[in-house]
């Protein structure tokens, strides 16, 4: 089974850079599939944007020069796919989404990822570093979104998000 995000005329690559955004919506908007709800189609583009540009600010900062972020988009078994692939060093969403924030009074004083409200929302950042995170859970809790983070066994990472299409 080949890993999420391989192949197909739905792949594409993109410079690491936030200037690629403008081509990667372009490329977007013409992979969009017939029929779909305009919310679901949205709510992609939402979270390809946002995945893209944490891609390029994070993963890829400390990489020179900074490798190409790998975006694909296809429907398969009834759902929408869409996978960014990376070339940062791994990243666990799940304990980033669990983890406590620790504010200033913290035993070294650093900042961390936001706290969950009664409901399991993330609590609002002190700053915006975590928007993608809290955006991302949104899509996860609210709108049934699957959502996942995993290290590649060449190295990298790929953000894989589906939904049905029902």
């Amino acid at each position: 089974m080949a890993l999420p995000g391989r192949g197909g005329d739905g792949e594409r690559r993109f410079a690491s850079h936030l200037d690629a955004i403008p081509e990667l919506l372009d490329w977007f908007e013409h992979h969009q599939p017939a029929e779909i709800d305009p919310m679901l189609w949205i709510q992609a583009q939402t979270a390809l944007v946002e995945a893209f540009t944490n891609a390029v600010r994070h993963a890829h900062v400390a990489l020179v020069p900074p490798p190409e972020v790998v975006v694909s988009l296809e429907c398969v078994s009834g759902s929408l796919r869409l996978c960014i692939r990376d070339q940062g060093s791994p990243f666990d969403l799940e304990a980033a989404w669990s983890e406590p924030e620790e504010g200033p009074d913290s035993a070294d004083g650093a900042e961390d990822l936001p706290s969950l409200d009664d409901d399991g929302l993330p609590i609002l950042p002190v700053r915006d570093a975590h928007w993608g995170l809290i955006m991302l859970r949104k899509l996860q809790q609210d709108f049934g979104w699957s959502i996942r983070y995993d290290a590649l066994p060449e190295g990298g990472n790929v953000l894989v998000l589906e939904h049905s299409l029902s």
